[in-house]
């Protein structure tokens, strides 16, 4: 069973997004602050992080670069989660050094074979956009 640890601060999204990952039969965790998803990556091993890119504490952004630069934790796919327009999405998942970016709402199916197509991926292979 993959883990995938999710990163968001929305308790209805985080809710909506465990049940579905869940019932696909994915082990998910969350967390609701930046801050707290680094220091959960340090006592969990993840297949994938879904990272909302708007956090309380630490934009999401920052939390990729952390993530990024811990030889521990930069093997681990990030993808973005936002509500933010297709364009601007990109540019920031760029800037941060995500693997991807899921548009906020999604398509729950197409979302799911998203992450399943990540945790099949060699870890040092880019992810295209879908």
């Amino acid at each position: 069973m993959h883990r995938i640890l999710i990163i968001q601060d929305s308790p209805s999204i985080n809710a909506m997004l465990k049940f579905r990952l869940e019932r696909e039969g994915f082990s998910v965790d969350v967390v609701e602050t930046g801050s707290g998803g680094i220091e959960r990556t340090k006592i969990g091993e993840y297949g994938v992080i879904l990272l909302d890119y708007n956090l309380p504490d630490i934009n999401g952004s920052e939390v990729c670069k952390v993530l990024k630069k811990d030889p521990c934790t930069r093997r681990i796919p990030i993808l973005l989660m936002s509500a933010k327009d297709e364009e601007k999405l990109s540019l920031i998942t760029e800037e941060a050094g995500a693997d991807g970016f899921v548009g906020l709402p999604f398509d729950g199916k197409k979302f799911v074979g998203r992450l399943e197509t990540l945790l099949k991926a060699p870890k040092s292979q880019e992810i295209p956009e879908s």
